[in-house]
């Protein structure tokens, strides 16, 4: 016949023999007690060793953070580097010898006379097209004459392709004259240089002297 307890014989001596029983389900009860207490002890003790790593971890990110700091502000309280002065290059084409004259014996009208000079220390060729514009911008309703003939946009031509072309090794003599205006005379003149691919690469304007 099964039973619950368990017989425990105690031998003290050799006169008598005592006996303690236990129950089975008081021993069952304090293994599992025993095993529960340890697992609590080796659960305390990895959550501790992960509190401490986290620690360490934790002060040496905030040593880092501490050095950027200073690092910034020690950049901060340098002044600021002045930036170099950034020379302009000079144009690879000029316009050298600009002469405007009023022509009294012709109506009034305008020569113009210059040279485009290549600058280029190979002296390679450049290619391009020119419009040259006389205006006067002072009037209520300003008067432009262009040559060669093309739309112009508040006196800035907008058609470079008809354009007069030339391409300059060295230096190109170029030569126009513009017709008086009834509309009134010309004050300035300016000259736009285009590139082959149509965009303005210079201009030079210049005072009509008066007669």
């Amino acid at each position: 016949m099964k039973s619950n307890s368990w017989l425990l014989i105690v031998m003290r001596s050799l006169k008598g023999v005592k006996t303690l029983r236990v129950e089975k389900r008081t021993i069952i009860v304090l293994t599992c007690g025993a095993v529960f207490f340890t697992g609590a002890l080796i659960f305390l003790a990895y959550e501790y060793s992960s509190l401490m790593e986290e620690r360490s971890n934790l002060t040496e990110e905030i040593g880092r953070l501490r050095t950027k700091i200073s690092t910034l502000e020690h950049k901060l309280k340098k002044p600021p580097a002045q930036p170099r002065p950034v020379k302009p290059s000079p144009p690879l084409l000029a316009i050298d010898d600009l002469q405007v004259v009023r022509r009294a014996n012709r109506g009034g009208g305008l020569s113009v006379r210059f040279r485009l000079v290549n600058k280029t220390p190979q002296e390679i060729p450049i290619s391009g097209t020119l419009a040259m514009v006389a205006k006067n911008e002072s009037l209520r309703n300003p008067i432009y004459q262009v040559i060669p003939e093309m739309r112009l946009n508040k006196g800035i031509p907008q058609q470079p392709e008809k354009g007069s072309r030339f391409e300059v090794r060295r230096q190109k003599f170029v030569e126009a004259f513009f017709d008086s205006s009834p509309e009134g005379s010309f004050k300035t003149l300016t000259i736009y240089i285009f590139s082959s691919d149509g965009h303005i690469v210079s201009q030079t304007s210049t005072e009509i002297p008066e007669e």
